[in-house]
């Protein structure tokens, strides 16, 4: 099953897509973190063709547009990885309260910028059995020459015809990624593109180095060739494959 789910957080509405598989349940359930200006349905449609595998595998998913993002309510020049931590941490809420959902068995899947923020989620919510992690970065980055002057003349700056603000880079030193998900006991998956050219995929190594440890489930796969979204059939179904038996296990 597939419908809309409508929340709120901070008083603003947030979009989502849920979905459940068949049966009664109870079901594991995870909960979707897009990119940076990405959405709940991502690119080449990635966050849909996942859930839907797992959704045939038995495990229940939440996707949903950060506020400021997609059909979500807000403006994009309000975004701010602390806004999307706090939309993704009320997701896994409202997602564990659904009829027919396992709240002892909870996941987050994050890509790029929402990699950052599943980490951050996993760090602050115990109910977090499970993480994986798409091309993750591990840390905010400072805005270039460019937007500083565009933020300091005019309040935000244009990228590819969206507005960022300059309270996106307020958060900058003040979120740490790697310390929160190594303080987490959560199994973690990494997956990264060798290829890729907006995250490196030392950010890869950087996370697996914090939550390999004895005793602890945790799993780093580095693709040789592959870009920073897996835009290839191929490695897309790799990916989605590797992920989904992930979960079936750590859930």
């Amino acid at each position: 099953m597939q419908k809309p789910l409508y929340f709120e957080n901070e008083g603003q509405l947030i979009a989502g897509t849920l979905h459940v598989p068949e049966g009664k349940g109870p079901h594991p359930a995870v909960i979707f973190c897009h990119g940076f200006t990405g959405n709940k349905g991502e690119t080449h449609f990635l966050f849909v063709k996942t859930s839907r595998e797992l959704a045939r595998r038995g495990i229940a998913s939440l996707r949903f547009d950060c506020r400021g993002s997609g059909e979500s309510e807000g403006e994009f020049d309000e975004v701010s990885p602390s806004g999307e931590i706090s939309d993704a941490r009320r997701a896994l809420d409202v997602l564990a309260k659904q009829p027919g959902i396992d709240q002892g068995r909870l996941g987050v899947i994050g890509l790029s910028l929402g990699g950052l923020v599943a980490a951050c989620v996993a760090g602050r919510e115990p109910a977090i059995r499970s993480t994986v992690l798409w091309a993750a970065a591990c840390e905010l980055w400072q805005p270039e020459d460019k937007s500083r002057k565009q933020m300091k003349s005019r309040g935000w700056s244009d990228i590819g015809g969206l507005k960022l603000g300059a309270g996106f880079f307020k958060d900058f030193g003040k979120i740490d990624p790697i310390r929160e998900i190594a303080a987490s006991k959560s199994a973690v998956l990494i997956i990264h593109g060798k290829g890729d050219q907006i995250v490196p995929f030392n950010h890869a190594e950087r996370y697996y180095a914090a939550v390999h440890v004895r005793g602890r489930k945790a799993k780093v796969v580095l693709l040789d060739g592959v870009d920073h979204t897996f835009n290839r059939v191929d490695w897309e179904a790799k990916v989605i494959k590797t992920s989904a038996e992930w979960l079936g296990k750590t859930l």
